[in-house]
């Protein structure tokens, strides 16, 4: 029996996880971030692309793509916030001027990033643990419970056939909400596990300057692009060396789409 190669990844993380778990239980780790005078802690069995690395590199590829678009002084979303990867580039980048509001409706994820926003004195981020969607509410959250949260999904639909975890409500806000309470936003960075469509739609506000870097999938990524084409943006495919995307197509079926208002 042949099985996929996301198949064959998803069995041998499960395995090394369940390893790593067993041999060092709960075990809290702090490393350094490359490039960042910050330090994230993790739980060891719930990151293992750490596992091997003396200074953190997460996704460095994306965050040297958006790295321009993140200056002094300015107000960055950070939605689907996880233990705070991203928040902490973003809080180094807007500086003591700027703000960045970390979203992040997971309990266990949202005690991580409270401790590594206070440990690394990042006074600048503002915390809001929720998720985001269409109107606000509650809603039940599917957290996942072998990766860290990264494959946790707001709706059943969108949590993995194989889901292990366990289940939790947890509030609902919307982008207009956020925006309302902050203002307007610089830069949006969406990373909601199959949500993102539900995000926008509870987005009405007229953003004039917003730029936005959001993971989509491919059962996403048509709807999302539609959106962002619809409202005179340019689409930026990272994984792909940033190249314009005009088609769904163009597309791969997991991505990082760049943003940026033209009209």
């Amino acid at each position: 029996m042949q099985i996929s190669a996301a198949r064959f990844a998803h069995l041998l993380y499960s395995i090394v996880s369940k390893t790593v778990r067993l041999f060092s239980g709960t075990v809290i780790v702090g490393k350094s971030m490359a490039g960042l005078n910050k330090k994230l802690y993790y739980e060891r069995a719930q990151h293992l692309t750490f596992l091997f690395q003396r200074q953190i590199r997460y996704e460095e590829s994306i965050q040297n793509a958006i790295a321009s678009y993140v200056q002094p002084g300015y107000l960055v979303m950070d939605v689907g916030a996880n233990i705070g990867q991203y928040t902490l580039f973003f809080s180094e980048k807007v500086g003591r001027s700027g703000r960045v509001v970390a979203v992040e409706p997971d309990y266990k994820n949202f005690a991580f990033l409270q401790f590594n926003t206070t440990i690394n004195r990042s006074q600048n981020v503002f915390l809001e643990p929720c998720g985001l969607g269409s109107a606000e509410g509650e809603v039940v959250l599917y957290r996942d419970t072998e990766t860290g949260g990264r494959r946790s999904a707001l709706y059943r639909e969108l949590a993995s056939r194989s889901f292990k975890g366990h289940t939790d409500r947890v509030p609902i806000k919307t982008l207009d909400s956020l925006i309302y309470t902050y203002g307007e936003p610089n830069f949006i960075k969406i990373d909601a596990e199959g949500a993102e469509v539900e995000i926008l739609q509870g987005l009405n506000a007229p953003l004039l300057h917003s730029v936005f870097l959001i993971e989509v999938r491919a059962e996403t990524k048509a709807a999302v692009l539609r959106y962002f084409k619809d409202r005179g943006y340019a689409c930026y495919c990272i994984e792909q060396g940033s190249k314009d995307i005009t088609r769904e197509e163009e597309v791969p079926a997991f991505a990082h789409l760049l943003f940026v208002k033209t009209a």
